[in-house]
C-alpha cells in the first residue's frame, strides 16, 4: 500500500503528529512519502501577524528542519512547486458574496471549499455568524489559499497515485481541500487529531465527528486486558463532577463554578436541564447537519404540554455571552436560563435534575452515569443499549419525554464505563514526539522552533498577552 503523508498546517503538535505518523510506517515496512502544501501567498487563519514577523518569527524556519529531519531519516519527500496560475482562483474568490450560510454552499470546481473557509472562520473569530462584510478580503483570500490546497492535492494524487492519504483534521480551509481531493479520486483517507491526552494522537477513519468512529468502544473494552480499567472508567466522572477534568485541548469549562452553587428553582415540579452544544464549532463540520435550535424548538413544543415541569436552559459554560443570545428568548417563569459565563455548578444542577437533555453533547455521559433519565437528540456513536434515550425526529422526541418523565429508563453501567474509559484512553502514543504539554515538545530531539529569540523573550513578558487580548477584542468587534 502506498501512503503519502499531506500537511498544510504547520502549528504544534500538527507536524509533528504527521512525522510520527510517517516514521512509525517506514518503521512497519510501507510504502510511504511526506508532501507539505501549506502556502503563504493569501491569507489564511494560520499565518502569523507582521508583529510577530517584525521581531524575526518565521513558521518556515520550522517547517524546513522538519523536512531536512524526514530526509534524514530516509523519508520520500515529494516536493511541490508553488507556481501555480492564480488568476482563475482569485478570480472565482472575488466573485463571493454573501453571508456565513452562503460561503458555506460556495463551491470551486463543484468541491464544497466555502465550507472549510466558514469552519475556519467560525474558529477564529469565535463567532458562529461573523460579519463577512467586514472581512471580506480576508474571506476572499481564505478561499483562494484553500483552492490552491485543493490543487496541491489533485496533483498530487494524479502524479503520485496513492492508495491511503493521511492529513490533519477535515473541517478548516486547509485541510478539508485535501480530503475532498481524496475523496474524489476514491483514495482512502485517515485524519490525524489530537488524542484523549497531551501524548497521544488518533487516526479517525471517518470525519472527526462522525459517529461511525466509535461503534467499537464496547468490543475495545471487553477485549482490554488493562486491570485499571474500571478504575480509570470511573476517575473520569470523578474528575468531571470535583472539576478537575481537561479535555483533549486542556479545556476546562467548569473550573471557575462555584461547588453546590444552583439558580433558584422551584418546589414542586420536575427539572428538565437542556445542556447547550458548543455551537460555533459544530457548525463548522461539512457532514454534520448541524440543527440544535430546530431540535430544541420542536423537543419544547412537546415538553410545554407536560404539567409540572421547569426547563433549565444551561448555556455551554465557554465563557463568551454571545452563546447566550439565541437561548434568551425562551426565558419564562417556567424557563430559567443559565448564562454561559454563570458560575451556576453544572454538575450540582445535573443532580437535582429529574431529566437531562442534550443535543450532541458528551456530557448525557455523566448523567447517565449518575442514573438520571438521558436524552440525546444526535447519535454519538456510543453503545446503544448503554440506556440513553436517542433521536432527533419529532414522534421519538415525543416517546422519549415520556419515558424519562416516568422514569422508565434502565442503564447498561457497564456500556458507560466502556464510553469513559475509551475518552480516558484513546490514542497511540508517541514514540519519536516527546511532548510536555499541549503544544510543547521536542520531535527527534529537535524543538522545531519557529520564534525568534527576541520573541520568545518577550513571552516571558506581559507584552503577548497583551497583544492577544487586544487581537481577540478586535476580531469580535469587526465581526458582531
Amino acid at each position: 500500500m502506498k501512503t503519502i503523508v499531506i500537511e498544510s498546517i504547520w502549528p504544534k503538535p500538527h507536524l509533528e503528529t504527521a512525522g510520527e505518523i510517517v516514521l512509525n510506517l517506514k518503521k512497519n515496512g510501507n510504502n510511504v512519502s511526506f508532501a507539505w502544501i501549506g502556502s503563504d501567498i493569501f491569507w489564511h487563519e494560520w499565518r502569523i501577524s507582521k508583529f510577530f514577523k517584525f521581531f524575526g518569527s518565521d513558521p518556515q524556519k520550522r517547517i524546513d528542519n522538519f523536512i531536512k529531519i524526514l530526509k534524514q531519516n530516509k523519508i520520500n519527500i515529494i516536493e511541490t512547486k508553488d507556481v501555480y496560475n492564480t488568476s482563475l482562483i482569485e478570480d472565482w474568490a472575488l466573485k463571493f458574496k454573501g453571508n456565513i450560510n452562503d460561503l458555506k454552499k460556495y463551491k470551486y470546481k463543484n468541491m464544497p471549499l466555502g465550507m472549510g473557509v466558514a469552519s475556519s472562520l467560525i474558529t477564529f473569530y469565535n463567532n458562529k455568524r461573523p460579519n463577512l462584510k467586514s472581512i471580506i478580503v480576508k474571506v476572499r483570500e481564505l478561499l483562494c489559499t484553500s483552492a490552491l490546497v485543493y490543487e496541491k492535492s489533485i496533483n498530487i494524487i494524479l502524479e503520485h497515485k496513492p492508495n491511503r492519504i493521511i492529513t490533519f483534521n477535515n473541517r478548516f480551509a486547509s485541510s478539508l481541500p485535501i480530503i475532498l481531493a481524496a475523496k474524489q479520486k476514491k483514495i482512502e483517507i485517515f485524519r490525524h487529531e489530537r488524542g484523549s491526552s497531551y501524548d497521544r494522537y488518533f487516526l479517525f477513519k471517518f470525519d472527526i465527528n462522525d459517529p461511525r468512529n466509535f461503534t467499537n468502544i464496547n468490543k475495545d473494552w471487553i477485549k482490554s486486558k488493562n486491570k485499571n480499567k474500571i478504575k480509570i472508567a470511573n476517575n473520569f466522572f470523578k474528575k468531571k463532577i470535583n472539576k478537575s477534568f481537561r479535555d483533549e485541548v486542556n479545556k476546562n469549562f467548569t473550573i471557575n463554578q462555584i461547588k453546590n452553587f444552583l439558580p433558584r428553582l422551584p418546589t414542586g415540579k420536575k427539572i428538565v436541564t437542556y445542556y447547550t452544544s458548543t455551537e460555533y464549532e459544530q457548525e463548522a463540520y461539512i457532514n454534520l447537519k448541524y440543527k440544535q435550535f430546530e431540535v430544541f424548538k420542536t423537543f419544547y413544543e412537546h415538553l410545554k404540554k407536560f404539567k409540572n415541569i421547569h426547563l433549565v436552559i444551561r448555556v455551554h459554560p465557554s465563557l463568551s455571552k454571545k452563546n447566550d443570545q439565541n437561548w434568551k428568548i425562551f426565558k419564562n417563569k417556567d424557563v430559567t436560563i443559565v448564562s454561559s459565563t454563570s458560575k451556576v455548578d453544572t454538575y450540582a444542577l445535573m443532580k437535582k435534575s429529574h431529566v437531562v437533555c442534550g443535543y450532541s453533547s458528551r456530557i448525557v455521559l455523566e448523567s447517565a452515569y449518575l442514573n438520571i433519565p438521558t436524552i440525546s437528540f444526535k447519535y454519538m456513536g456510543w453503545p446503544k443499549k448503554l440506556g440513553i434515550l436517542y433521536g432527533e425526529k419529532k414522534n421519538l422526541i415525543k416517546t422519549n419525554l415520556q419515558k424519562a418523565l416516568k422514569n422508565k429508563v434502565k442503564f447498561n453501567k457497564e456500556q458507560i464505563l466502556a464510553v469513559s474509559y475509551f475518552y480516558s484512553t484513546y490514542g497511540i502514543k508517541y514514540k519519536y514526539y516527546k511532548s510536555v504539554s499541549i503544544n510543547k515538545g521536542k520531535f527527534l530531539g529537535s524543538n522545531l522552533e519557529w520564534k525568534s529569540k527576541i520573541l520568545k523573550i518577550l513571552e516571558k513578558t506581559e507584552l503577548k498577552k497583551f497583544y492577544f487580548k487586544v487581537r481577540n477584542l478586535y476580531n469580535q468587534t469587526i465581526t458582531s
